[in-house]
Protein backbone atom coordinates (compact mmCIF):
# COMPACT_ATOMS: atom_id res chain seq x y z
CA UNK A 1 0.00 0.00 0.00
CA UNK A 2 1.40 3.41 -0.99
CA UNK A 3 1.64 6.37 1.41
CA UNK A 4 -1.16 8.07 -0.53
CA UNK A 5 -3.37 5.03 -0.09
CA UNK A 6 -2.58 4.86 3.64
CA UNK A 7 -3.28 8.57 4.00
CA UNK A 8 -6.49 8.27 2.02
CA UNK A 9 -7.81 5.52 4.25
CA UNK A 10 -6.65 7.32 7.40
CA UNK A 11 -8.49 10.48 6.34
CA UNK A 12 -11.64 8.52 5.57
CA UNK A 13 -11.61 6.81 8.94
CA UNK A 14 -10.70 9.95 10.90
CA UNK A 15 -13.45 11.95 9.20
CA UNK A 16 -16.06 9.33 9.93
CA UNK A 17 -16.60 7.90 6.44
CA UNK A 18 -17.18 4.50 7.99
CA UNK A 19 -16.09 1.27 6.41
CA UNK A 20 -13.53 1.92 3.67
CA UNK A 21 -14.74 -0.87 1.41
CA UNK A 22 -18.35 0.33 1.63
CA UNK A 23 -17.47 4.00 1.08
CA UNK A 24 -17.46 3.71 -2.71
CA UNK A 25 -15.19 5.00 -5.50
CA UNK A 26 -16.42 8.60 -5.26
CA UNK A 27 -15.44 8.77 -1.62
CA UNK A 28 -12.13 7.09 -2.36
CA UNK A 29 -11.28 9.72 -4.99
CA UNK A 30 -12.31 12.58 -2.71
CA UNK A 31 -10.19 11.33 0.19
CA UNK A 32 -7.25 10.60 -2.16
CA UNK A 33 -7.41 14.23 -3.35
CA UNK A 34 -7.43 15.39 0.28
CA UNK A 35 -4.45 13.16 1.12
CA UNK A 36 -2.49 14.53 -1.85
CA UNK A 37 -3.42 18.12 -0.88
CA UNK A 38 -2.20 17.47 2.64
CA UNK A 39 1.15 16.12 1.45
CA UNK A 40 1.53 19.06 -0.94
CA UNK A 41 0.81 21.44 1.96
CA UNK A 42 3.50 19.90 4.18
CA UNK A 43 6.05 19.45 1.40
CA UNK A 44 8.16 22.34 2.71
CA UNK A 45 9.68 21.60 6.15
CA UNK A 46 9.67 24.16 8.93
CA UNK A 47 12.74 25.20 10.92
CA UNK A 48 12.28 22.57 13.62
CA UNK A 49 11.91 19.82 11.05
CA UNK A 50 15.05 20.92 9.20
CA UNK A 51 17.03 21.05 12.43
CA UNK A 52 15.76 17.64 13.51
CA UNK A 53 16.71 16.13 10.17
CA UNK A 54 20.03 17.96 10.18
CA UNK A 55 20.95 16.19 13.41
CA UNK A 56 20.82 12.87 11.57
CA UNK A 57 22.45 14.16 8.38
CA UNK A 58 25.41 15.57 10.35
CA UNK A 59 26.68 12.05 10.72
CA UNK A 60 26.66 11.39 6.99
CA UNK A 61 29.28 13.83 5.69
CA UNK A 62 31.85 15.36 7.95
CA UNK A 63 33.04 18.87 7.29
CA UNK A 64 29.93 20.38 5.73
CA UNK A 65 28.72 23.76 6.90
CA UNK A 66 25.76 24.06 9.25
CA UNK A 67 23.67 25.52 6.41
CA UNK A 68 24.60 22.58 4.16
CA UNK A 69 23.41 20.11 6.83
CA UNK A 70 20.10 21.94 7.16
CA UNK A 71 19.61 22.10 3.39
CA UNK A 72 20.42 18.38 3.06
CA UNK A 73 17.79 17.59 5.70
CA UNK A 74 15.21 19.76 3.94
CA UNK A 75 15.99 18.10 0.62
CA UNK A 76 15.62 14.63 2.15
CA UNK A 77 12.16 15.64 3.37
CA UNK A 78 11.19 17.04 -0.04
CA UNK A 79 12.44 13.95 -1.87
CA UNK A 80 10.52 11.68 0.51
CA UNK A 81 7.28 13.62 0.00
CA UNK A 82 7.85 13.76 -3.77
CA UNK A 83 8.39 10.00 -3.82
CA UNK A 84 5.17 9.46 -1.86
CA UNK A 85 3.23 11.69 -4.23
CA UNK A 86 4.71 9.95 -7.28
CA UNK A 87 3.45 6.55 -6.11
CA UNK A 88 -0.18 7.51 -6.66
Amino acid sequence: MTPIERGTQALAVSLGAGDWEAAGAGSHERFAAAARAFLEAIREPDELMMESGAEIVRHVGEGESEEAYRNDAANIWRFMIAAALAQD
